[in-house]
């Protein structure tokens, strides 16, 4: 009588054991004993039937071959999984950056329009408010021709800070390529200015209007005060494209004009203070010679749109002069 006997795992043993699954699942049968005979003759051991155990020991090995991912899918997984984390750490950070960005554009759009506001608040004593407000508006025309002027250039520049009692200022955080486009970034603004007071006085003549004609005025003479030769002045920005040593005449001319019309205020004298040391360094030949190298050509027309834009002012204010 042939008998085959099956060594099965036993936790005894040690090997690996799980629990047998029904008969339809698929497995294989190892046979770690070879069949022996009721002689002890060795024969070979029978072939496993289709019937398996799952349950049954196979080596190591001797299972299906892991399943093998190209390269490029590996990294992937990893990368994106890594940016994610990166992206969920740092969001917090990033959003808190551009809000501080908007936090403070907008703290310099506040400070400019409080500017705004107490000037007008602060003319508003002398002339009144529809006053106050027409000739807060036309110094922001003029301050605004400057910006307009550096931008086309690419200097760039502060936000227009209104300072009540001394007008308004823009402040360049470059500077320009030559004395050439400073005098016209200079010049915008009493231009553009001069073009807010025309049409306050082309209305003021439509409607007969005292208060429109008494507002051109008041623009042309401060455009006019603009353009008075001296650093820091538009006038001196100008002129010095043409020479700089103009500015030392400039400022004598201004010193003589404040004594004989008795014109003591702490505006002339900063701005007298301020524009000394240019002048004498200007006189001295003390500037940059590669900066001021301009062509007889630009010079002579630089000179000639300043000195034309002067008399302008100078017939605007003589024609809307008005007596209230």
């Amino acid at each position: 009588m042939q008998v085959d006997t099956l060594d099965r795992p036993s936790r005894e043993s040690g090997r690996p054991f799980r629990e047998p699954r029904p008969a339809s699942a698929k497995a294989s049968i190892v046979h770690d004993q070879p069949n022996l005979t009721s002689g002890g003759n060795v024969f070979p051991a029978a072939a496993p039937s289709a019937a398996a155990y799952e349950g049954e020991y196979l080596p190591p090995g001797s299972g299906p071959p892991p399943s093998k991912q190209s390269g490029w899918k590996k990294g992937v997984g990893p990368a994106v999984v890594g940016a994610g984390v990166l992206f969920a750490k740092f969001k917090s950070l990033l959003f808190l950056l551009l809000s501080f960005k908007w936090v403070l554009i907008g703290s310099k759009v506040l400070l400019s329009s409080f500017s705004f506001v107490a000037s007008i608040w602060f003319y508003s004593l002398f002339f009144g408010w529809p006053f106050a407000v027409v000739f807060t508006l036309l110094i922001l025309v003029h301050e605004l021709g400057h910006a307009a002027f550096m931008r086309i250039f690419g200097v760039p520049a502060t936000m227009p800070y209104f300072i009540p009692g001394f007008g308004a200022l823009i402040q360049m955080k470059g500077r320009p390529a030559s004395a050439l486009q400073e005098s016209y970034i200079a010049l915008a603004g009493p231009l553009m200015g001069t073009v807010g007071a025309l049409a306050c006085f082309t209305y003021g003549e439509a409607t007969m209007s005292k208060f429109w004609l008494a507002a051109a005025y008041t623009g042309f003479f401060l455009n006019l005060f603009n353009l008075i030769p001296v650093v820091p002045l538009d006038g001196g920005r100008v002129i010095g494209s043409v020479s700089p040593r103009v500015w030392i005449f400039g400022l004598i001319g201004l010193i003589v004009a404040a004594v004989a019309f008795h014109w003591f205020n702490p505006l002339l004298i900063i701005i007298v203070l301020l524009s000394i040391p240019k002048a004498i360094a200007a006189w001295r030949g003390d500037i940059d010679p590669a900066y001021y190298a301009l062509t007889p050509l630009q010079r002579g027309g630089v000179a000639a749109a300043y000195f034309t834009l002067v008399g302008f002012l100078i017939v605007a204010m003589l024609e809307s002069r008005v007596t209230i």
